[in-house]
């Protein structure tokens, strides 16, 4: 008896300990790779004449990390609540009595709620309670095109027409399958822009992270219950870059550094343009210059700098030369005295000709001009096997010959030739009904060469393609600056993207066959 009296205490304490114990994850078994789903919420998603509402409970499927949660949830208007985790089951208590002002609620549950092993919700929830008999009923779904799966993305829903004050009347998540859904909509004209990362001001954010716009003008829920299969590609930003440093090779010669990162090469103007005057040691100098992204034209704010004084004895050197259509373009490390062209001064003795052309049987002089004071192309190639540049017959500006005594450029003309064998063709038909030009761009997955055509009479044709993998899509061709890429949208003035679609399986083109039917639809 004496034994049993004191094993009592020991058992009590056992079960107080594990009554007590902080709930985990369960050791063992197969690895848990799904996120958390949610099972049940109360009061139920879109619950109409409410009143006095001081809890919402939401039951998941597995444990919750507490940790994850106070961050993932938002309401809409604002009030004051706090957040308990209790195993399975997020407690939102509200700190007033709510939903007593005749208003609509919207909570917004985020993805980022995860379990123990650190897993994600596939897809966000957003609940709407209200007090009064009435909810909007309406929807707007879609998905994003061109995402990265490992990043995070945000959708914002705006009223129509945009404004410099325009605000997003609602921004939600979009799942893992880059899917979004605006739902309990009123009537009225909307248009959606997506963003890589959380939404916060989409005018700025678009020079800097990825995003996407709406590829009809507006949407119209006025006539309709819903919309979906709203498709929106995602693009690079569009960056307006500033200038950020300038460094100096010589008084009339640097190399612009933007805030990205870039580099430009930069002459610096005359003081006076009619007089040709130099700046002189010690001016302040205030420079913009025009530059382009994908999308437009912009001049960069002024930046101004102090000229140094800088002693250059410093050689210039060939950078690098280019075999093309055209001829062959010789670059350099630096802007260099313009030569003059042999048809200026024909009476020039041959040994004053500056850059010579080596053929089976003889030397000759060639014509040159440049595209720039640090390049030039040789246009008269034929017969050649190699070009021969003197240092003694290049200087940059202050007279400093060219680092190697002699440059020899081979001419080869037996570049990389495509077999014709090994070439094939698509062609197919486009389905579209609008008024704008449509490009056609297919692209080969291992050597990521695109290539373009237009469609004519809503047909399409790719001729001599090297055999291999391709991905191939349509879009209007609304670019100004590159009429072959694509146009993604711009909100300061507000234009919206061009129209795509994109062929749904990869295309294989094979030596000498010509695969047709390939038909694709713009709406």
């Amino acid at each position: 008896m004496l034994s049993v009296l004191y094993k009592i205490p020991k058992l009590f304490l056992l079960i107080v300990f594990l009554g007590c114990a902080a709930q985990g994850p369960a050791s063992g078994g197969p690895e848990d790779l799904e996120g958390p789903e949610i099972i049940n919420i109360f009061p139920q998603n879109g619950t109409k004449n409410l009143n006095n509402l001081d809890k919402i409970e939401i039951l998941f499927n597995e444990l919750i990390d507490p940790l994850s949660v106070p961050a993932a949830i938002k309401i809409n208007p604002s009030i004051d609540y706090k957040v308990k985790t209790r195993g399975k089951k997020i407690i939102i208590i509200l700190k007033e009595s709510i939903l007593i002002d005749k208003n609509i609620y919207r909570i917004n549950i985020s993805k980022t709620i995860r379990d123990y092993r650190g897993n994600g919700m596939k897809s966000p929830l957003n609940i709407v309670y209200s007090t009064k008999n009435y909810i909007p009923q309406k929807y707007i779904s879609g998905s994003f095109f061109n995402i990265d799966n490992k990043a995070f993305y945000t959708a914002g829903l705006y009223h129509f027409p945009i404004s410099d004050s325009s605000k997003p009347k609602l921004i939600v998540e979009v799942n893992d399958d880059g899917k979004f859904l605006f739902n309990y909509l009123e009537s009225g004209l909307y248009s959606i822009v997506g963003m890589e990362g959380k939404l916060t001001n989409f005018k700025e954010q678009i020079r800097y992270q990825n995003y996407g716009m709406l590829s009809s003008q507006y949407l119209d829920l006025t006539d309709n219950e819903f919309l979906d299969n709203e498709v929106i590609y995602i693009d690079k930003p569009i960056e307006n870059q500033k200038i950020k440093s300038i460094d100096f090779f010589n008084m009339q010669y640097g190399k612009l550094k933007f805030d990205n990162g870039d580099f430009e090469n930069y002459i610096i103007p005359w003081k006076d343009k009619i007089n040709k005057l130099p700046y002189k040691v010690g001016d302040t100098i205030s420079i913009n210059i025009e530059r382009s992204n994908h999308l437009e034209t912009y001049y960069t704010p002024d930046y101004k700098f102090i000229l140094p004084e800088i002693n250059d004895t410093i050689s210039p050197k060939i950078l690098s030369t280019e075999l093309n259509e055209m001829g062959l373009d010789i670059y350099f490390s630096e802007p260099i005295q313009k030569w003059k062209n042999i048809l200026e001064s024909e009476s020039m003795a041959v040994s004053n000709y500056k850059i010579w052309g080596i053929t089976q049987n003889d030397t000759l002089s060639l014509e040159y001009y440049f595209l720039d004071p640090m390049s030039l192309r040789i246009s008269m190639l034929d017969s050649l096997t190699q070009v021969q540049i003197f240092n003694y017959n290049i200087k940059d500006i202050y007279e400093n010959e060219l680092l190697d005594s002699l440059v020899i450029v081979p001419i080869n003309y037996t570049n990389d030739i495509i077999n014709e064998e090994d070439l094939g063709s698509i062609m197919g038909e486009i389905t579209y009904s609008g008024n704008e030009k449509i490009v056609l761009n297919i692209e080969n997955i291992k050597s990521k060469l695109n290539y373009y055509t237009t469609m004519e009479n809503n047909q399409y044709q790719f001729n001599n393609l090297p055999s291999g993998q391709y991905i191939l899509w349509a879009y209007e061709s609304l670019n100004s600056i590159d009429s072959n890429r694509y146009f993604s949208g711009t909100w300061d003035p507000y234009k919206r993207s061009a129209k795509f679609s994109v062929y749904p399986d990869t295309i294989e083109v094979r030596a000498r066959w010509i695969i047709e039917g390939l038909s694709m639809e713009i709406n």
